[in-house]
């Protein structure tokens, strides 16, 4: 009993690579995972509003504000008015006592809420 492909002649054209697609050949494979670039680098989601925190333009409440607006856009339609705004008071509450996210507020904005 044999192994398939041992002792019998090659394929007509040759084996070909050992993934099956001869040079000069687009893959399959590599076509289906194949990602277009962008346009250009896109701006980082709060990028807009710490600039504008940085210009003087808002202050820190503000900036948080719109930081948690921005976070919980997605949930925009999806859960009702009142749930959508105790959601918003619960991270700003989260934004002014815990102490990690004190720290980082601090950190990218140069000081604290509330005058801290």
């Amino acid at each position: 009993m044999g192994i398939d492909g041992i002792g019998k002649p090659p394929p007509p054209g040759g084996l070909g690579p050992a993934g099956g697609v001869r040079p000069g050949e687009a893959s399959p494979i590599r076509e289906a995972f194949k990602v277009e670039r962008s346009a250009g680098p896109e701006k980082a989601a709060g990028t807009d509003a710490l600039a504008r925190l940085e210009r003087g333009e808002i202050d820190v409440e503000q900036y948080l504000d719109a930081k948690v607006d921005g976070a919980v856009a997605h949930l925009d339609g999806r859960i009702g008015g009142d749930q959508l705004e105790f959601v918003k008071t619960a991270l700003r509450e989260q934004l002014r006592t815990d102490p990690v996210l004190t720290e980082l507020v601090r950190r990218s904005t140069g000081s604290l809420p509330d005058g801290g």
